[in-house]
């Protein structure tokens, strides 16, 4: 053996011992959570590919926060709602955002301590924080799965999904991108550990439901019978939490409940965002556009304050920035997804736990995206863990050689911005909060003729590597 070889064995064999004495300085803890959690931090803290990798995503992060510093401006829209709950105003906010409370209530906590009053000032510090601290979360996520090879996946967060809910600081998307970060990070090390973090993410908002099922799905199928049933009880707390914030807020302006009013927005939005049909519904006649004919509601169906509905038209813009939105949000990561996939569903139900939650949870959140609302550019970055974590994972393992990652990652970086500079060349100039990626219909059309090639390119790339791991 030569002289260079021997020093990487016994380096590697340092490392094995060094771990194997912190695993059982864990242990030691019992079932001490915090504990636990103690111990792991110490374990993996003062682990160098921890520090330099996280300090890499810091300074990623610092330096995208400044270069896109958003503006000082009013809330707006459900930002108001937002700023009344941090502000403590006892008059009701509506139904849609009371049970919203955790980052107000943060925006609270961040002014009390710093003495400053509860305006733009303290939103954009949450924001700036919940970006480096997403960044920092991964980092360390990726470091202790894949070491120093980690730092390059790094790159793949500098997108317009992060950008975009960064400059959009009144509401919660990138705050609770941060937290599902924490979450994932803890799921790794210990599911009991995560577990509290699911109540925080739901008094956030309330589309952790859909983790929850996720997590109690995954616990089913690998018959952890205990996680379920602690997994079950988290998630109906937490309905019951939001139940009664839901209950002493305004009512909706359709005047039915919280669940069958998110029940029909899947088809309306389906329709609107997929198919490029505006329908159009009394309660809402203000903000869309006027109907080219309409209907009564027949009284047995019992939609409270629905008495019309009607059909404004088409248009193919929907459905296009919808596809343009999903394919360019997380840049060619989409394909990794795909590659992971296909290697077989039994090594994907076989992945560890918090890759199979990311998965299962991503897909989930990935696929709803032009479901839960009109805006799919502002819902894509929920569905960040298939990309971020499961994908980046299919990735290592499928593209070995460090020269075909670097441009499967600058492929996706180019990817990514597509639209953003097509706006930049063709206009108009772009206005907080505002999308940095909102295009005119000639930049729409534009933008998806840049993507198809570059979706062809990047197959290729992942395609010959994956297939020889195989």
């Amino acid at each position: 053996m030569s002289q260079e070889s021997h020093g990487v064995a016994e380096s590697c064999c340092s490392v094995a011992i060094w771990h194997r004495r912190g695993a059982e300085t864990a242990l030691s803890f019992g079932a001490n959570p915090i504990g636990f959690a103690f111990a792991w931090s110490t374990i993996h803290i003062v682990n160098r590919p921890i520090v330099v990798t996280a300090g890499l995503a810091l300074l990623l992060g610092t330096l995208l926060a400044w270069a896109f510093r958003p503006n000082l401006y009013p809330p707006y829209d459900e930002g108001r709602a937002y700023v009344m709950i941090a502000n403590g105003d006892s008059t009701p906010v509506y139904s849609y955002y009371a049970g919203r409370v955790f980052h107000p209530l943060v925006a609270r906590a961040v002014a009390n301590l710093t003495h400053v009053p509860i305006d733009a000032r303290v939103f954009v510090w949450i924001s700036a924080a919940s970006l480096l601290g997403l960044l920092s979360l991964l980092g360390v996520h990726y470091s202790l799965d894949y070491s120093f090879a980690g730092g390059v996946w790094l790159l793949l967060f500098l997108t317009p999904a992060v950008v975009d809910p960064y400059r959009n600081y009144y509401w919660h998307d990138l705050f609770y991108a941060a937290l599902c970060a924490s979450f994932f990070l803890a799921l790794r090390a210990n599911p009991w550990i995560a577990l509290p973090i699911v109540f925080l993410l739901y008094m956030t908002r309330e589309s952790t439901v859909i983790l929850v099922a996720a997590l109690a799905a995954i616990a089913a199928v690998r018959r952890q019978w205990k996680l379920l049933s602690t997994v079950a009880i988290i998630g109906l707390a937490s309905m019951q939490v939001d139940s009664t914030l839901v209950a002493r807020a305004l009512p909706n302006n359709q005047g039915i409940p919280v669940l069958l009013l998110d029940a029909l927005k899947v088809p309306y939005n389906f329709v609107f965002n997929v198919c490029g049909l505006e329908l159009w519904i009394n309660t809402n006649a203000a903000t869309l556009e006027p109907p080219i004919w309409t209907a009564h509601v027949p009284a047995w169906l019992h939609l409270g304050n629905i008495r019309e509905v009607g059909y404004s038209g088409f248009s193919w813009r929907r459905p296009a920035l919808t596809l343009l939105t999903m394919a360019t949000a997380f840049g060619v990561l989409p394909l990794a997804a795909i590659r992971g996939v296909a290697h077989g569903w039994k090594r994907v139900l076989h992945q560890r736990f918090d890759l199979l939650t990311a998965f299962v949870y991503g897909a989930l959140m990935f696929a709803l995206t032009p479901l839960v609302g009109t805006a799919p550019a502002r819902y894509v970055l929920y569905g960040w863990p298939i990309f971020w974590l499961f994908g980046v994972s299919a990735l290592q393992t499928g593209i070995p050689d460090l020269r075909k990652r670097i441009e499967f990652v600058l492929l996706s970086l180019c990817v990514s911005w597509i639209p953003a500079v097509v706006r930049l060349a063709t206009g108009p100039a772009i206005q907080a909060p505002q999308s940095v990626s909102t295009v005119t219909p000639q930049g729409l059309v534009m933008s998806l003729m840049l993507v198809i090639p570059a979706y062809v390119y990047g197959w290729r790339v992942v395609k010959p590597a994956t297939s020889t791991a195989d």
